[in-house]
């Protein structure tokens, strides 16, 4: 087509475009802080995958009130249109399309639905493995364990999506001679001399509607969901006994970081209580020694609990012993544990700022500077 010849058409309205480059922000984002960022970035991603949550959902409703080639009803091709598009590329004499062609639209479904498990997924994990979120209150540990290995292999998955996408993006451009990538800045893509392409309006206002409602019922769930205690999690009272003792000498550990053999065996022999005499009156030793075998990490069921129940063969009264400890802290320089404002391997408050608590969620890690 010579350039007399092309006419410049909106063919991607506004919403749509800004739908995809917040979306790449957003997977860029999530990818980034997933697999690479340490582990006190997990905070963000969880936020990046709410934000994940609410782009999906406004381009399903976007889906049937924007413009016509942003509406589902413009893209729904069968899997055999979208193999012979396929083949006609191959042979470099694919058929035309103004909007999305069979095998992109097949990517998007792809797309669309990889990224809706994985928001599913990633809220399975954060509900079982850190007692956080709407799911908190219905899923065990071992379940948010299970599923991770999924989240995981859906990140993976959405890296090969995406390569997949991109060389689509280039081969299409190559082929047509298109504009592809700038399209979808722009929204405007040529059209030659006696085609036409017919096009119908966005219906905003219902859009805004659907919208406004699903924030309403979506808002209403998560306040209900999020009222339910998390599951395995007791309401443990405090004991001023067991503070004030414990911390005459150390921070007080969390009574979920040690099964309720090691806590019986650490009460037992207060005397040698690590190298120093440690002895309580009976009545107050008993009370703390009650205190930790009811909330010792058999009543609790979650990850610090899990991973430290199992002790050390050789030294099984110890935390920083466990084979649990050890592997979560594999990646911290052993100098970080001598810096002045750690001082011991047993100071968690010092990086933990919810230790007193027992969460240890990665979000809450803050490694002193040094």
């Amino acid at each position: 087509m010579t350039d007399r010849a092309v006419e410049m058409v909106r063919v991607w309205d506004l919403p749509t475009r800004l739908f995809h480059w917040l979306l790449v922000a957003v997977v860029v984002f999530e990818l980034t802080t997933g697999l690479l960022a340490p582990k006190w970035w997990f905070g963000r991603h969880i936020w990046c995958g709410y934000a994940l949550a609410v782009l999906l959902a406004f381009r399903i409703v976007w889906a049937f009130h924007g413009a016509k080639f942003s509406r589902l009803s413009a893209f729904l091709y069968s899997p055999r249109q979208a193999i012979e598009h396929l083949r006609g590329m191959a042979r470099g004499r694919p058929i035309h399309y103004f909007g999305h062609n069979p095998a992109g639209a097949m990517m998007i479904y792809v797309l669309i639905a990889v990224l809706s498990l994985m928001v599913l997924t990633g809220l399975v994990v954060q509900g079982g493995d850190l007692k956080q979120g709407p799911l908190a209150g219905f899923t065990s540990f071992a379940v948010g364990e299970a599923v991770r290995a999924i989240h995981q292999f859906l990140a993976y998955l959405l890296l090969v999506l995406i390569g997949g996408h991109l060389a689509g993006v280039l081969l299409g451009s190559a082929i047509f001679k298109e504009r592809l990538i700038s399209a979808m800045i722009d929204g405007r893509k040529p059209v030659g001399a006696g085609e036409v392409v017919a096009s119908s309006g966005s219906r905003p206002v219902r859009a805004s509607a659907w919208l406004a409602a699903l924030a309403i019922a979506g808002g209403a769930l998560l306040a209900f969901l999020w009222e339910r205690p998390a599951l395995g999690v007791p309401n443990m009272p405090s004991n001023a006994t067991f503070e004030q003792e414990c911390s005459a000498c150390h921070n007080v550990f969390h009574p979920s970081l040690l099964p309720r053999t090691s806590w019986a065996a650490i009460m037992a022999d207060l005397p040698h209580h690590f190298g120093e005499d440690a002895s309580l009156p009976v009545i107050r030793r008993d009370e703390i020694a009650s205190y930790l075998e009811s909330y010792a990490a058999e009543a609790w069921d979650t990850l610090p609990a899990r991973r430290f129940s199992q002790v050390s063969s050789d030294d099984p009264l110890r935390i920083t012993a466990t084979p649990g400890w050890i592997r979560l802290h594999r990646h911290v320089d052993a100098a970080a544990f001598a810096l002045s404002a750690v001082r011991s391997k047993t100071n968690c408050l010092a990086c933990h700022r919810d230790a007193e608590g027992g969460q240890f969620a990665p979000q809450s890690i803050a490694i002193p500077a040094g």
